[in-house]
């Protein structure tokens, strides 16, 4: 009897070792559907306690842990880290594990959609400001971008250093740079910067703080007498010569001036050009004459050449991504703008195609294409000009590929 309960004992804890065996082999897996944009980061992560050999395959192939796919993992929590999905990521991925009591597979069923345009770019630009010191200043900029895109402001190419005069602000896509009680060392050019993983943008302002002072400005005036000056009209002229002469103009900056008076003969027979420098109450005064005859007193128009404040540096950018390339100038009077590309002009046909854009406002221009290609890279130029001269700066674009 013993010897008989000696076998069943025996059979019995062979036929539980059998139901071991049989459940560590047993699969048990899990299934997720997940879709994503194309260049985004993932991670996925399967929770399996107690696992070993983790592996995680693509379509039927293991994935080496590397740069662009990053083992990790955390208690029981195995991740796999893709650092920009493309369109080769989509299919089945799946976590495969060891564990006690059986193999466990964790799957991923991916889809991986177009890649969303979510670079910042500029709604509202900062603008350029003459002030005078003590005057308080505000620069204003809105700017979109999906995520939300991380600001930062320099002046003359260096972060700001934040000052008791200076506060930095947001509300909503609206970014503010203010400053109170402006000086000369508040001068300079101003850029503010938006940066996401999908792009970046930037865009540059500048400020000009201005001593007060207390001289009025003089004004240049020419007169011209006609040498065709008729009799009558040279006596016409020697009569209001001779009623100026009893006039003085002065002010407090400059000293009297006075007309003298001329014979008829002298007037007829004489081409002359005087400069005669007045103040804002002495030009006045002269307005108030009437016309003389035969002779014109005309201003001298004065201008502001073109100049290119502020561009940025060579760039290099994602095909499929928003280039935008902004510039700051001055001229007076508002410069012609012209852009060019490889030596060739780029013409209003190119930006009715809704691709290419050129925004300009009173002192800042921006050239704005959208998902460049490889052949959009190369020299972009730009041209100002206007009656008193020009200026030209050029950027240099390359295109890297995803």
């Amino acid at each position: 009897m013993e010897r008989k309960a000696e076998m069943t004992e025996q059979i019995v804890k062979k036929e539980i070792a059998f139901e071991e065996v049989q459940s560590f082999t047993e699969i048990k897996a899990s299934k997720t559907q997940m879709t994503m944009s194309q260049g985004q980061t993932v991670t996925l992560r399967a929770n399996i306690p107690e696992a070993s050999d983790v592996k995680w395959i693509l379509n039927g192939a293991q994935l080496s842990n590397s740069e662009n796919y990053r083992y990790g993992v955390s208690r029981n929590d195995h991740t796999l880290t893709i650092k920009s999905i493309s369109h080769h990521d989509q299919g089945i991925l799946t976590c495969e594990a060891k564990t006690e009591h059986g193999v466990v597979k964790c799957q991923f069923d991916m889809t991986v959609s177009a890649m969303r345009s979510n670079a910042p770019s500029f709604l509202v630009q900062p603008h350029s400001k003459n002030v005078n010191e003590g005057q308080n200043v505000t620069f204003t900029c809105e700017i979109t971008g999906d995520p939300s895109p991380e600001i930062e402001w320099l002046k003359d190419n260096s972060v700001i250093s934040i000052t008791s005069n200076m506060k930095l602000s947001r509300s909503k896509n609206v970014y503010t740079l203010e400053i109170h009680n402006a000086t000369i060392e508040d001068s300079g050019k101003y850029t503010v910067k938006a940066k996401n993983k999908f792009g970046q943008c930037s865009a540059t302002a500048s400020l000009n703080v201005l001593t007060l002072v207390e001289e009025p400005a003089k004004m240049i005036i020419v007169e011209k007498a006609s040498d065709a000056t008729s009799v009558q009209g040279s006596y016409s002229a020697k009569h209001e010569a001779s009623k100026m002469q009893e006039t003085s103009f002065s002010s407090s900056s400059m000293a009297e001036v006075k007309f003298e008076s001329m014979s008829a003969s002298s007037m007829t027979s004489m081409t002359s050009e005087r400069m005669i420098a007045m103040s804002s109450s002495s030009m006045m005064a002269l307005s108030s004459h009437s016309h003389v005859e035969g002779s014109s007193i005309k201003a001298i128009s004065y201008g502001i050449p073109p100049k290119i404040e502020a561009a940025p540096q060579d760039i290099s950018i994602e095909s499929g991504k928003v280039l935008t390339v902004a510039c700051a100038f001055i001229g007076d009077p508002t410069p012609c703008i012209e852009w060019s590309h490889s030596g060739k002009t780029l013409s209003s046909k190119e930006q009715e195609s809704g691709r290419l854009q050129i925004e300009t406002s009173q002192d800042v221009t921006t050239l704005v294409i959208s998902g460049v290609k490889e052949t959009d890279a190369g020299a972009y130029t730009l041209k100002l000009f206007n009656e008193f001269g020009f200026d030209t700066t050029t950027v240099n674009v390359r295109i890297r590929s995803m």
